[in-house]
């Protein structure tokens, strides 16, 4: 579930920054639809569980621990009754569901019995967990305004565009299996859309004995779903046959009064963005695309053919995209495929552009580095000319966030994506002396030359950036 397999546990509200240690101020939540909810579990035979809901300063709302707990407890257990699959689904409505040609996948299904109990109001049966659901997604991409929408960056806005066919593609599913039912429903676009997005943000994978459908892998595990997420939670979850209950462990201890976490699994901020609809500041899993940046350099010489058998070369290869710049590497993908687009007078039907492609497949296969000095010269000056437009473009996005008038949240989160967290900052700030970077750059420490530019470029402007950049570019060229 956590870390191997890509992770589905989620709520909509996180802004969320990891602190083990006592928070500022908490207040533990009294809410009476709380209240309810848990009473509601007492009754229905839910574990007693060492958590409870609260407020913290730092990081909105969570679960906090009401007593010590030690590494290696047992934080939560979700009994198997309580979780909601697709064949819990199947055995709730056996009898209700005629056999229909129209199959639903459990992403579909589930959603759809979320909308139909939250639509019964009080008279559901789960009202209890229904109430304690978000009564919005304002902050998920997908439902972003048009003006914020186009200011995400460009790897963000494709994922989403394919998310949101998804969603169009199950919302016309669940309409043709309700017609197959004979049901004339009255569930909107924008009811769906609450149920689809609950499953999204909340579900759980879940790896059965029985079955290797993938339709019992995902769940909704009603509680579990209010723990809040840090990539620095030590967790482990799974299903345990003896008690038949899903279980959290953590592997870190935890005071009396301290938020408790789990971890979704090492995700940069796109990815929480788009699949949670949170950022996490610091995060170590981040980095930056240069896809789009890749496919619109221009090179000198380089005519449509040449481009295009190039991009068939990297196709053929499979270094074709995901081009990416990390804190502390240049993705060697990128790299590979810059190498490629530099070299001129491309031509294959020439016995001299087959021998350059050769040596080209040996820098792939590892049997030499580079193609050679002129080429590797050309292929890193030309990297930082990406780096440079893909700056640019986010000086000019962070310059029309400040004039956006979109709600402050999903605002807040796509400034952070345009920009550097504090930790990268602090760590450049110690090699952005002379001395250091003179000696990096002697030593052929092109990776952490080009990822210096890369950040330096975010907070130097103007002149000062030219300046830098060519002070820099002569110690390596």
């Amino acid at each position: 579930m956590f870390g191997k397999k890509k992770s589905r546990l989620g709520r909509t509200f996180r802004h969320r920054q990891f602190q083990h240690k006592q928070q500022k101020t908490v207040t533990i939540i009294k809410e009476e639809k709380w209240t309810n909810f848990r009473e509601w579990l007492k009754r229905e035979g839910f574990p007693k569980t060492n958590l409870t809901l609260a407020e913290f300063q730092d990081t909105g709302r969570g679960m906090m621990a009401t007593r010590d707990i030690k590494a290696g407890e047992v934080i939560i257990s979700v009994p198997k009754k309580f979780l909601i699959t697709y064949r819990s689904l199947t055995n709730l409505l056996k009898g209700q569901l005629s056999r229909s040609p129209v199959k639903l996948s459990a992403h579909q299904f589930i959603s759809l019995y979320l909308i139909l109990e939250y639509k019964k109001g009080s008279q559901s049966s789960i009202y209890p967990y229904i109430n304690m659901l978000p009564k919005d997604f304002d902050n998920m991409p997908l439902n972003y305004n048009k003006e914020l929408f186009n200011l995400l960056p460009h790897n963000v806005k494709v994922d989403v565009k394919s998310q949101r066919a998804k969603f169009e593609h199950d919302f016309a599913a669940i309409n043709n299996f309700l017609k197959s039912q004979g049901i004339h429903s009255k569930i909107t676009r924008k009811d769906y859309l609450w149920g689809w997005l609950c499953v999204n943000t909340r579900c759980i994978y879940l790896e059965t004995k029985n079955s290797d459908d993938v339709k019992d892998r995902i769940a909704i595990a009603p509680l579990l779903d209010f723990l809040n997420h840090t990539y620095e939670a030590k967790i482990k979850g799974e299903f345990n046959y003896m008690t038949q209950c899903y279980e959290i462990t953590t592997f870190v201890p935890y005071k009396r009064g301290d938020q408790v976490f789990i971890n979704y699994g090492p995700h940069d901020n796109f990815f929480i963005l788009m699949e949670y609809g949170f950022v996490i500041p610091n995060n170590p899993y981040n980095y930056v695309s240069l896809d789009k940046e890749y496919l619109e350099i221009s090179l000198p010489g380089e005519t449509e053919l040449a481009r295009q058998e190039k991009l068939d070369l990297l196709l053929r290869h499979g270094f074709y995209g995901d081009y990416s710049l990390r804190i502390s590497e240049i993705s060697f993908r990128l790299l590979t495929a810059l190498r490629l687009r530099v070299i001129q007078q491309f031509d294959v039907s020439t016995t001299g552009t087959q021998g350059i492609i050769l040596k080209w497949k040996n820098t792939i296969t590892g049997l030499t580095e580079i193609i050679n000095s002129q080429n590797e010269k050309s292929m890193y000056f030309h990297l930082q000319l990406i780096c440079e437009s893909a700056l640019l473009k986010a000086e000019q996005v962070l310059e029309a966030l400040k004039a956006s008038k979109a709600t402050h949240l999903p605002l807040s989160h796509v400034k952070l994506l345009w920009k550097v967290s504090t930790h990268v900052q602090c760590y450049v700030s110690r090699l952005a002396n002379s001395e250091t970077i003179s000696y990096r750059i002697r030593s052929k420490s092109v990776d952490t030359y080009l990822i210096v530019l890369l950040i330096l470029r975010n907070f130097a402007s103007g002149s000062s950036w030219i300046n830098l950049n060519k002070l820099i570019f002569l110690h390596l060229f």
